[in-house]
């Protein structure tokens, strides 16, 4: 048995519908979840998702986590959550072999056999946001995966291990404190620790096959062929597509700023917008993207806050913080 999750609140959940049903799409015999980092506190009708099965984070009863809501924004506190689904997973099918995580504005096309067939091999699987070097000065750059990370951890996949398990222990342990967007501290939510995995774990696969999380990021590298309705890239299948930072509120835009390439140099990419777009669009987007969530309040004076903090700690004396740090030790 194979699961395969994704993780949102209730505004991004024509995204997930659209990564549910290709993943079903191409593989009937798998189990899809949509994890639900919300509550449906305002009554949506969510009868559109049909037979996706939804499992809301309550359900997983996190040890703190309150206090993840307490300290998180949205995207910290729905990314901080992944090891401890996986965990969850995991316990819940003790017949799953492998459980794979896909952001939700990822797009599957094709089987996922040779990633099950690798995941017999390897504890862990993690895709390279690129494998070539980038040359000019445009975004994204190489500085800017050198401050978020190597890995682009909107896809982790994992197989039923003790060292996966490990793996995943240590993640949920730096996640519930550290899932942040603090890049002077060296921190960029769940993204940035997964550079150590390959140093701290063993059987750890960094797969640079080019249909394996195309994606805006890589685009430098990477051409898109479509031939009788299959996807190729590079001349070899597209096996999924990660739409990050494309909205169809800005359907021109291949993604927030990416100052590479336009549609109109990428002719090759404006088929698979589209039909992305009518995907979302059919699953209700535009009903959805503006729905606040639950678990999420008072974003401005947590802002505020770790502006505050940061400013505090980068210009205060050393002699200074320390004695505040020993005082806070012992209120």
């Amino acid at each position: 048995m194979q699961v395969v999750f994704t993780l949102c609140s209730i505004n991004y959940l024509a995204q997930a519908k659209t990564l549910g049903d290709s993943v079903r799409r191409h593989n009937p015999d798998y189990k899809f979840i949509i994890g639900l980092i919300d509550k449906n506190h305002r009554g949506v009708d969510l009868g559109f998702l049909g037979e996706l099965e939804v499992i809301e984070v309550d359900q997983l009863e996190i040890d703190g986590f309150a206090d993840m809501c307490a300290r998180y924004n949205i995207v910290e506190l729905v990314t901080a959550t992944k090891p401890f689904y996986f965990d969850y997973l995991f316990r819940r099918y003790p017949e799953a072999l492998a459980v794979t995580y896909f952001d939700p504005d990822i797009k599957v096309f094709t089987k996922l056999t040779d990633m099950a067939e690798k995941l017999k091999n390897f504890n862990v699987i993690l895709t390279p946001h690129f494998t070539r070097p980038i040359e000019d000065d445009l975004l994204p750059s190489e500085r800017h995966v050198m401050n978020t990370g190597v890995f682009n951890l909107g896809f982790a996949a994992m197989r039923r291990s003790s060292e996966a398990n490990r793996l995943n222990q240590w993640w949920m342990k730096r996640l519930r404190r550290d899932c942040v967007v603090d890049l002077p501290r060296g921190l960029f939510v769940d993204q940035l620790w997964m550079n150590l995995a390959p140093m701290y774990f063993d059987k750890v696969l960094i797969e640079k096959h080019p249909g394996w999380n195309t994606a805006h990021w890589n685009l430098h590298e990477r051409t898109i062929e479509e031939f009788e309705g299959r996807y190729f890239v590079n001349h070899e299948e597209l096996v999924f597509y990660h739409f990050s930072h494309f909205s169809p509120k800005a359907s021109g835009n291949i993604a927030t700023f990416h100052t590479r390439f336009t549609f109109a140099t990428r002719p090759d990419l404006v088929p698979l917008y589209k039909r992305y777009t009518d995907d979302l669009i059919a699953n209700r987007y535009f009903d959805l993207i503006g729905t606040p969530c639950f678990y999420v309040s008072n974003v401005r004076q947590k802002e505020f806050k770790r502006k505050a903090v940061g400013w505090l700690r980068q210009n205060l004396p050393q002699p200074i913080k320390m004695k505040i740090g020993r005082l806070l030790k012992h209120l």
